[in-house]
Parts: structure tokens; sequence; C-alpha cells
């Protein structure tokens, strides 16, 4: 058994504001799929709006079998922390906008529980065709042509193959804006084994695209029953399931930033808590100044205010929790057996209650859950 990497595309032309669809094989062992988009933006186009890294722009990654077969339905976003929960790092790119800098976004799109997973996988024979979709949601005003992109595959070969015992179906479940003093009960779909669930909370922002609120004051409560009600499993907060995927997964979020904001703007720093900020200014003329550039005090939100006097950006690290603004309500603590998994079926009913915050800075914010479930061949 040896994996092959090969690659599907390189320096694929994606229109600006367009969807890339590009056949798959029709057959072999795909265990993984490596993405790596890149565009140079319009010179400073990004100093003062919230979307500013490539990733931001990635709205929507999809892998559709026969023509209406979901595999996979999520944003970029999404994907990058998929990619940090099933092992891989947190910090892929250098996120800055300095100029007519070139942007770039990695991500790996897995259809077993990790990369190089020799027991998952998608089985490409067994589907008339499978296409991988790619949409992006920017526009001329950011980017001045279309991006490019390498779609990177890899595969099991050999002789002493297995075939995949089945695949992971990972989508978007729901999403919604908040209101505040909401509640939202939602019935989990019984048909299939559910790996994990992943919940983004995203606060509204100001004008000048600062949170409205920390993103863990947003999801005030998050309640779990089994058997229509029975059986309560979990009854705790946002934040702590946050702490509870630090302490389990035992990994630290950060990210890589070296942003050119405009003054007291929101940087969307990609984290949903910042526990921790480090930085050096950047001159851009190359010269030893006096640094001018500073992050508000104690501000621990998933935006960070920045307070610049002068032409000068900077080079940043910060440390926290939810990479992404996602939390993981995991449930393969035994990996290798799926039977020990959340089985809906089984439980008729599992009920996720969510409720936002009573606070109007509450609302206005945005909630997605995300399902990842087993398909077994």
């Amino acid at each position: 058994m040896y994996w092959e990497r090969n690659f599907l595309r390189t320096a694929e032309p994606w229109d600006v504001g367009g969807t890339l669809k590009l056949d798959l094989p029709m057959g072999g062992q795909l265990g993984s799929i490596m993405v790596h988009a890149r565009r140079a933006g319009v010179t400073d186009a990004f100093n003062a709006i919230e979307k500013w890294r490539l990733i931001d722009y990635i709205s929507k990654v999809e892998i559709i079998a026969n023509g209406s077969t979901i595999i996979k339905s999520l944003t970029g976003e999404a994907l990058k922390a998929l990619t940090f929960f099933d092992g891989g790092g947190s910090a892929p790119d250098q996120e800055f906008n300095y100029g007519g800098s070139t942007k770039r976004a990695h991500f790996m799109i897995n259809f077993g529980r990790k990369l190089f997973d020799q027991k998952y996988g998608l089985d490409l024979s067994k589907f008339a065709n499978v296409q991988i979709q790619l949409t992006n949601d920017g526009a001329a005003a950011q980017f001045a042509g279309a991006w490019a992109v390498d779609v990177l595959c890899y595969y099991m070969r050999g002789a002493d193959v297995q075939p995949p015992a089945g695949y992971m179906r990972t989508e978007e479940w729901r999403k919604w804006t908040t209101v505040a003093d909401e509640r939202k009960y939602l019935d989990i779909p019984t048909e299939l084994p559910v790996r994990r669930m992943i919940l983004q909370v995203l606060s509204g922002v100001s004008a000048t695209k600062n949170a409205t609120i920390q993103a863990y004051n947003v999801l005030d409560d998050i309640e779990m029953y089994l058997r229509s009600r029975v059986i309560k499993v979990m009854d705790y907060s946002l934040r702590d399931l946050w702490y509870e995927n630090y302490f389990d997964y035992g990994r630290q979020a950060m990210a890589a930033l070296e942003p050119y904001h405009t003054s007291l703007y929101g940087i969307k720093t990609g984290l949903g808590q910042t526990l921790a900020k480090a930085g050096i200014a950047l001159p851009q003329g190359m010269a030893s100044a006096t640094p001018t550039i500073a992050l508000e005090a104690g501000n621990d939100g998933s935006t960070q205010k920045i307070f610049r006097s002068s032409t000068d950006n900077a080079s940043m690290i910060l440390l926290g929790l939810a990479l992404e603004n996602c939390a993981v309500i995991r449930f393969d603590q035994d990996p290798d057996n799926p039977g020990s998994w959340l089985d809906p079926n089984a439980e008729k009913t599992v009920n996720l209650d969510l409720h936002t915050a009573n606070d109007s800075n509450a609302a206005s914010g945005t909630i997605r859950v995300i399902l990842d479930r087993l398909v077994k061949y």
C-alpha cells in the first residue's frame, strides 16, 4: 500500500465571484484533497472591510456525486477549522493585506477521519460522476482578475489496498442570523451515525468592523437531549465547549497575521477568543522607526481593534480558542469504533437546543450547525 499524490489541476483559473466545477476521476480510493487558492488583491482594498483574508471569500466548497448527492458542502472557513480538528495545523497561511499583495488559502478536504486514513475514504468507482465545486464571493473591488487554484488529490494505491468502509459526509445543515433571547430547537436527522457536530458562532460587527460582543457571549446555552428529551447529556455555554475542545484536542489555535488596517478598525483574527497577542512593527521604508502600531488592551474578542498612525504594518502571532469560531461536539472518542458514535436513529430523537443571549449586541450574528456523519458502503 502506498499513497499517490496527483494534481487534478494546477493554477486553474477561478473566476471572481464564480463557481469552478471539476470532474474527479472515475475510479480510485480518494483519501483527501488539498486546495491552494491564491490571488493578488486590489491595492489597499482590504484596509477597512471585515473580509480581508482570502479564506473569508471562499463561500462554498462542495463535493457532489451523481449530480445531486452531497458528500461535502461547507465554507472555506469551516474546512480550515476541520483540517485543524482532523490533526492539521491552525495557521497554514500568512494573512496580510498590504498594497496589492498575493493572498493565499490552504485547506484539506478529508473523506476519512484525517489525512492518510487507511480505513475510510471515497471510492470513486461507486459513483457515475463526482465533482468538486468551488465558489467564491469576491468582487472586482477586491480582486482585479481570476484567482488561481491547485487541487491536489491523495489516492491510496497498491495490490493490498482494502476497499474503504465508508466516507465522512460533512455539510452545513443549518444557518441563521441571530436574534437576541431566541432559542432554536433542532432535531438531528436520524439516517446516519454522527461523528461530530460543529458549531460556528460569529458575532455581528460595527461600522468599523469591530465585534459588537464577544462570540462566546452570543450563544450562551447549549443543551442536548437523547430519547426525545428523556436524557439530558449537555447543558453548558459555548465558552465551556471551547475549553473542552482545548483540553480534549490538546493543541493551540493560533493565527499568523500581517494586517494593514485603517486605524480604529477591527481585524478579523480567525480565532473565537484571543488569549494572547504579540507583534512587531514592519516599517515599509525598511528603516528602523518608533513603532506606531498597537492593539486594544484587554480585548479578548474575535476581532482586534488596531491603532495606527503611519504607513507601517505589523506582523502578529495571536493565540486563543476556537479556530475560525468553530467548536466541536464530538462523539468519536473511540475513532476506530463507529458503533460508539452517536446513532440518532437508535436514540430517537436527538434534540439540540441553542439559545442566543438576552442582549441586543448578540443579535445580527451568524450561527452555523455542521454535521459530520459516516456513510457506509
